[in-house]
């Protein structure tokens, strides 16, 4: 019985290890967000990955005199872009089945991605440099010699050809968008309640190359949350 009760504990083990490992695998290293020197975008004297975009000490909006509002995610590091922007809003999109409230600027993590994907400032501006303190590149994947995006990944500042970000998630007022509560696959911020937030990591994952289910990793999955096979991913939030 003992025996058993071990073989059966080891099974059921085994199941919730699986369940909760993310498909098709997760992380930074390796992926197009690796800017590290052994990453695809070389910054060719830094071997660290998660730098560019966090620090353990000194984090921007915890240094002093500084402002925990510019603290935009967990111990953020990067220069954020003082770009303005212009949105996708019911003035330059005037449709009637925009329903949310959008925010006259980007907000939340959104303005993270931007500080790199707007083309404004560089991957290597730092609020905390580690060793050697200062950053040399070389052109390739996305990166330029000047450590900016560049070409086809750089958003830029006009928004309004761009799905709306920083804006409200308004199911109560639009009936063909599914409900926020039973959203599954995407993300809300700062979670999925009717009135909360789309942001670039509704969709996306920057954590994550190919997270979506049945997306290989690395293969034609832009940090996906979801596959986009037959729009599926735009099926998440919308009827139709």
């Amino acid at each position: 019985m003992k025996r058993l009760l071990t073989s059966l504990l080891t099974v059921l083990a085994a199941t919730a290890l699986q369940a909760y490992t993310p498909f098709p695998g997760g992380g930074v290293t390796g992926t197009m967000h690796d800017l590290s020197a052994t990453g695809p975008n070389k910054v060719t004297n830094q071997t660290q990955v998660c730098v560019f975009c966090h620090t353990p000490h000194h984090a921007i909006g915890s240094v002093s005199g500084g402002d925990i509002d510019k603290q935009i995610i967990p111990l953020w590091n990067h220069t954020t872009t003082t770009s303005t922007f212009t949105m996708y809003n019911q003035t330059n999109n005037k449709m009637p089945d925009l329903q949310g409230t959008v925010d006259p600027s980007p907000s939340g993590a959104s303005m993270a991605c931007l500080s790199c994907h707007d083309g404004t400032v560089a991957v290597g501006s730092l609020a905390v440099v580690p060793y050697p303190g200062v950053m040399t590149y070389t052109a390739g994947g996305q990166v330029n010699a000047t450590g900016f995006i560049a070409g086809t990944h750089v958003v830029g500042s006009d928004l309004t050809n761009d799905h709306p970000i920083s804006i409200t998630y308004q199911d109560n007022l639009d009936s063909e968008l599914q409900p926020a509560a039973g959203l599954t696959g995407v993300q809300l911020f700062p979670s999925n309640a009717t009135g909360n937030k789309v942001q670039c990591g509704s969709c996306h994952d920057v954590h994550n190359w190919g997270s979506g289910t049945n997306a290989p990793a690395g293969a034609g999955a832009p940090f996906l949350r979801v596959n986009n096979t037959g729009s599926a991913l735009c099926l998440k939030c919308h009827k139709k």
